[in-house]
């Protein structure tokens, strides 16, 4: 698996990411820096210099800017990203990473910002039958934008686990936000359908 690029670094930087920043101070006039990492799947695990530290999110201490980290984030079911990165062109940043799941499209990470590429991410989770990294890519991409998909993929994981409450809400979201779909007959059958405990009342006759 090719290593993943410095820039990445960069482009998903949640932080000094645009804009000017504040003014560069010397780094023994900086407190205890740091890099603040978060990763999709929030199972994946992180390693720095082959020693795993963490899943899902990490903190790293930064205390010489010239040394180098060697980073490798892994999930099953999903790329691997690994990069070299010199501290102190990351000291007090923090990044957000999402791995790409195996076979979904080309190869390297993919945007959390991405609200569409989230949704279809998620999409081809619960295809794989990866539930919970299904959700978790679907609500990050409700983070990022209003994805029909997203709620579709949400609706679909709660229907199955038995939530109807939940499972109504993200239908609902995506019946009023999709342009016709073409699943649109079967789900809202599907919402008419009577709830455990409904009670029909006959109407009246005259």
């Amino acid at each position: 698996m090719p290593p993943w690029p410095l820039r990445v670094l960069a482009l998903t930087a949640l932080a000094g990411a645009t804009g000017a920043g504040p003014a560069k101070q010397s780094w023994d006039s900086t407190v205890k820096p740091e890099v603040k990492l978060t990763v999709l799947p929030q199972a994946a695990l992180v390693e720095v210099d082959g020693k795993a530290i963490g899943r899902g999110f990490v903190s790293l201490d930064v205390t010489d800017p010239k040394r180098t980290f060697r980073v490798r984030v892994s999930a099953e079911g999903f790329e691997t990203a690994e990069a070299v990165v010199e501290a102190g062109r990351i000291a007090d940043r923090t990044f957000f990473l999402a791995l790409r799941p195996a076979g979904f499209g080309s190869s390297g990470n993919i945007d959390p910002a991405d609200a569409s590429t989230m949704a279809r991410a998620a999409s081809a989770l619960l295809r794989a039958g990866r539930a919970d990294d299904a959700v978790e890519y679907a609500e990050q991409s409700l983070e990022a934008g209003r994805t029909p998909l997203a709620n579709r993929v949400l609706g679909d994981v709660w229907r199955h686990r038995g939530n109807r409450d939940k499972a109504v809400q993200y239908y609902s979201m995506y019946l009023s936000l999709a342009n016709d779909p073409p699943d649109a007959k079967e789900i809202r059958a599907w919402l008419s359908q009577a709830r455990p405990g409904d009670i029909d009342v006959p109407a009246k006759t005259p």
